[in-house]
This record gives structure tokens, C-alpha cells and sequence, in this order.
């Protein structure tokens, strides 16, 4: 892991936020990224990495005494590198392009997928933040909708691990992702005290997104759009009464799940092989599942 940027991020996030913010929670989770990308006809990778995720976060405060809240969230994720396989469209090492009587495209056709080792690393950051307005709010909990928006930059950093497969395409040296999007869309969350100490929650968004991907094989600056959506639950505890300790009163603890899924929609590309350009489509679907403990401060 790098900690140097990942604290460096969670700092400048919280350096920007703190001033307004009348609440804050820190949280650390253990889950999963799953990443594919796909540069069709020639690449197909899919990959899941366990990844570490630091958030910084208010999921609802209320603006002064009002129904209406604001919410925020700040993820830093990071894997370490680890060595998977992607499926590659092999060329025979033999074949000298062109052929006569075949196009590239019907080369790659005719033949099979054939796993390559590579050395994969999953890392970036993704913040959403938005205001809302309580439908329902009592001493019980809340119910509201709201609207959101946000940025996220997932980056896959891909190190093909067989020199036969670079011999083969001339294209795989590198498949690094990079994916910067900017989202918009409506949320609603709700919570419910169920005890003086225990308070229940879950909250959930669906966002339209667009922005650019950078990719390694295809090139840089390729529109993409598709949808974002967001889960999560969670239990806060107060220490305060539970331990009937008051000096604990503004603090409280997290234990919850959250996961968040990219849908991009198919782009359309060129990719290079040799000397040639192949017509082709990029997908890419990613899923950050996470568990998490937290803990927070009402200031």
C-alpha cells in the first residue's frame, strides 16, 4: 500500500470539508473491487482485487433546525498488485500481417482467447455529496430524498507478464484504465432510533455519469457515459448512554456495508495493431463492495 497519498488525499479532502461541516466520521473497510475492461475484438480482462477503502463522511445533517440536510462521502481505495490472467485474442506467432485473402479483423475472429498473466492494481477516488429535504423527521428518524452529485477516478494499472503475447499483437505492453467520470442523480435514505444508544440507517442513489477514459492499448480521451448507483447500511452506536458515560456524548461509533457499481455504456474505438487500425467497441463494469467501522464526532 501507499500511505503517503492515501493520507495526503484524506487530508486534502477533509482540509476542504471541515469548515462547514458540523459532523465528521472517519471509516476504514475491507471489500472488494471488481474492474472489466474490455477493448473488443482483442482484450478482455475481469478481474476482482481485495482493496482497503478509507472514507471520510456525513451521510445527513440538518442545516440549522430545518428539514433540509446536506450529505457527503469521500472513498480512497487501493489493492495491492497482484498477478491475474486476461484474456487475449493470440495471433500465431507465425503469422506475418497482412495475409493474403484475410483482413485483420477475421484473423482475430478465427482464433481463440488465451489467458496472459499480468500484474494488476486497482486505486482511486470517489466523492459524492448532496443535499435533501426530510419528508418525514421526528425524534425517531428521518426519511428523505435529495439529489447528488459527484466525481470518480478508478485506475487499473495492468503489466502484461508474457512477451509472447506483446510478439503476437504489438499492443499489450500496457492496459492501464484510467476512468474519470462526473455524476449526477436523486438519492433517499432514511434511519430510525431504535434504542438511546443504537441507530439504524441505509441510504441509496441512482446517477447518470459521464467523462473520459485513458486507456494503454486504445488511447486517451474517449467519451463515456453510463450509470452510477449506490447501497449502504449502517449501525451507529453511542457510547454515551450505553456505557452511561456523558463526557462521550458527541461521539459514536459505525459498523455498515456499502457497495457502489459503474455501468459504462459500450464506446466506440480504433485500436492499432501494427500498422493497421481495428475497429472495435471498449466496455468497462466496475463493483467497490466494502465493510466497514467508523468513528465520528458531532461538533
Amino acid at each position: 500500500m501507499e500511505v503517503f497519498p492515501k493520507t495526503l488525499l484524506l487530508a486534502g479532502v477533509l482540509l476542504a470539508s471541515v469548515t462547514n461541516a458540523q459532523a465528521l466520521e472517519l471509516r476504514y473497510g475491507s471489500g472488494d473491487f471488481n474492474m472489466g475492461a474490455a477493448a473488443k475484438p482483442l482484450v478482455d480482462m475481469d478481474v476482482t482485487l481485495d482493496v482497503d477503502t478509507w472514507t471520510l463522511a456525513e451521510p445527513h445533517k440538518n442545516i440549522n433546525d430545518s428539514r433540509y440536510y446536506y450529505q457527503f462521502r469521500a472513498d480512497y481505495f487501493d489493492s495491492d498488485t497482484v498477478n491475474r490472467a486476461t484474456d487475449l485474442t493470440s495471433l500465431p506467432l507465425t503469422t506475418s500481417l497482412p495475409v493474403i485473402g484475410s483482413s485483420v479483423t477475421d484473423l482475430i475472429a478465427n482464433n481463440t482467447e488465451i489467458p496472459v498473466p499480468a500484474d494488476y492494481r486497482i486505486h482511486g477516488l470517489n466523492v459524492d455529496a448532496g443535499i435533501g429535504y426530510d419528508v418525514i423527521k421526528n425524534d425517531k428518524g428521518h426519511l428523505g430524498v435529495g439529489v447528488n452529485t459527484g466525481v470518480s477516478t478508478p485506475f487499473m494499472k495492468v503489466r502484461n507478464m508474457l512477451p509472447a503475447a506483446n510478439l503476437a499483437l504489438e499492443v499489450m505492453d500496457t492496459f492501464d484504465t484510467k476512468v474519470t467520470t462526473y455524476k449526477a442523480g436523486v438519492s433517499v435514505q432514511g434511519s430510525y432510533q431504535a434504542t438511546p444508544w443504537l441507530e439504524v440507517s441505509g441510504n441509496a442513489s441512482l446517477n447518470h455519469q459521464t467523462g473520459e477514459m485513458d486507456n494503454g492499448l486504445v488511447g486517451s480521451g474517449v467519451d463515456i457515459d453510463g450509470s452510477y448507483r449506490t447501497l449502504e447500511v449502517a449501525a451507529k452506536i453511542r457510547p454515551a448512554p450505553l456505557l452511561k458515560q456523558p463526557v462521550l456524548k458527541n461521539a459514536f461509533v459505525t459498523i455498515g456495508h456499502s457497495r457502489s457499481d459503474w455501468d459504462y455504456d459500450e464506446a466506440d474505438i480504433t485500436t492499432p495493431v501494427g500498422n493497421f487500425q481495428v475497429p472495435g467497441l471498449f466496455d468497462a463494469d466496475f463493483e467497490h463492495s466494502s465493510t466497514y467501522v467508523g468513528v465520528g464526532y458531532d461538533f
